[in-house]
């Protein structure tokens, strides 16, 4: 994963592939890797829920369309996911978006409304609003100073 991630920013690098390829194509690459970090024995439903928030954090509009698409209650969701992950699963969804606009932005600098946008934020001020979000302050003065 980390050679096929070297040569897409490679690609990207010489123009060759789209931002927004190359940023799928990441984002795919990470959702497998941390698919595997899914802690040992969990239930098929936490384990559905964990896959479906990798493959689709940025499409994802919550935990009430996950619990739809996996056809259970979102309270159940929530209780048996809180249960075996520590977390609940907007939670978990949250720390996803940000891990990969962070991945992202390690990379190149973009502005964090296509950052946000990619990354299924509804914009860029989640970022700058909110410090406790883990996105490095440079990114938000950049944003503040071109947008």
């Amino acid at each position: 994963a980390v050679q096929a991630l070297r040569a897409l920013a490679a690609a990207e690098e010489k123009g060759t592939a789209g931002a927004a390829l190359c940023f799928r194509v990441l984002c795919t690459l990470n959702s497998l890797d941390q698919a595997a970090a899914v802690p040992a024995g969990p239930s098929q439903l936490v384990a559905q829920a964990v896959l479906a928030i990798h493959s689709h954090y940025s499409e994802l509009y919550g935990v009430e369309e996950l619990s739809a698409q996996l056809g259970v209650s979102k309270s159940h969701l929530v209780r048996v996911f809180s249960a075996e992950m520590g977390m609940g699963p907007g939670h978990y969804l949250t720390q996803v978006r940000l891990q990969a606009a962070k991945l992202l932005l390690a990379h190149r600098t973009y502005p964090l409304e296509l950052v946000a946008s990619l990354c299924g934020f509804s914009g860029a001020n989640y970022f700058c609003c909110h410090p406790t979000r883990s996105i490095p302050k440079a990114a938000c003065r950049w944003h503040k100073t071109f947008r």
